[in-house]
């Protein structure tokens, strides 16, 4: 079978899926939503505001065992919401894409990733929409390190 009919009858399936069960698709879009907004706003008024600035961070579980089994959990929630925030950004999607993969980032731990989180943050309109956050439930703005030249 020619890879273009195997599409079309995937595509097919698919669709078909999706109009027998629109109710729960609009369901989930809807709280896929509310989390976003919801999770994402929690997340960035609970950072410090010089969060972006800092260089180091400080290890606060002394328990190796602890930590490792912590910081598994930490990267399987940050993976899911970097993944839903990927989900989200795609046209038709509502919810807030990139603040979502923003959070995701911030929750998880891997190499390069303050570099990531500050070229994101750096988008004015990302910076922006975190600090309009920040400013609704009184806290200061985030603080951004000036690059010298």
């Amino acid at each position: 079978m020619p890879f273009i009919e195997t599409l079309k009858i995937y595509w097919q399936i698919a669709s078909d899926w999706f109009f027998a069960n629109w109710v729960l698709l609009a369901i989930f879009s809807g709280a896929s939503f509310i989390g976003s907004v919801a999770g994402c706003a929690v997340l960035i008024i609970s950072l410090p505001p010089d969060y972006f600035k800092t260089e180091k961070r400080t290890r606060r579980i002394k328990n190796p065992v602890l930590r490792i089994c912590l910081s598994a959990l930490k990267n399987l929630f940050g993976g899911l919401l970097i993944i839903m925030g990927l989900l989200l950004s795609v046209p038709g999607v509502p919810g807030q894409g990139i603040l979502t993969i923003l959070a995701g980032l911030i929750v998880s731990d891997f190499p390069g990733k303050r570099r990531l989180e500050r070229r994101i943050i750096r988008i004015p309109a990302v910076f922006s929409a975190a600090n309009a956050i920040r400013y609704r439930f009184k806290r200061p703005p985030l603080v951004l390190e000036v690059k010298e030249e």
